[in-house]
């Protein structure tokens, strides 16, 4: 008598690779990846404290609070905006922990439409696969 049989590891393998890890990393990555940015003016004036030159704080009024899908966007067009490379280099991570995210409501919906699309995908593609519904 097994207790432990081949056809429990793989099916024990397919659940883990097939919908425990990618539900993982939908709900870990889809949040984030959903975000808006902006940069604030008490950002700004955060800067201003942590003794960042005025050549890099004044081209980035005309920035505040405009929305930006994804951060690399509003990061470029944070260096576009300053004249000086070595500046934006050297206070490029200050300027970066200074961005806010912008909360969008009911993210958690979306997460679960991807998800329930995800499944609908994966449950249609392993029928081919196992018509009798064996695993």
């Amino acid at each position: 008598m097994k207790i432990i049989t081949w056809g429990d590891i793989r099916r024990g393998t397919l659940a883990i690779v097939l919908v425990i890890i990618p539900t993982v990393l939908l709900g870990t990555y889809i949040g984030p990846a959903l975000q808006s940015y902006q940069i604030t003016g008490p950002g700004l004036w955060q800067l201003k404290r942590t003794n960042v030159p005025d050549e890099v704080i004044e081209p980035l009024h005309v920035l505040r609070l405009k929305p930006f899908f994804f951060k690399f966007r509003l990061m470029s067009e944070v260096e576009s905006r300053i004249d000086n490379p070595e500046l934006f280099n050297k206070y490029k991570n200050k300027i970066e922990r200074q961005l806010q995210t912008i909360p969008i409501p009911a993210v958690e919906y979306i997460f679960l439409a991807t998800l329930a699309l995800y499944y609908f995908v994966l449950w249609y593609t392993t029928r081919k696969w196992f018509p009798d519904g064996k695993v």
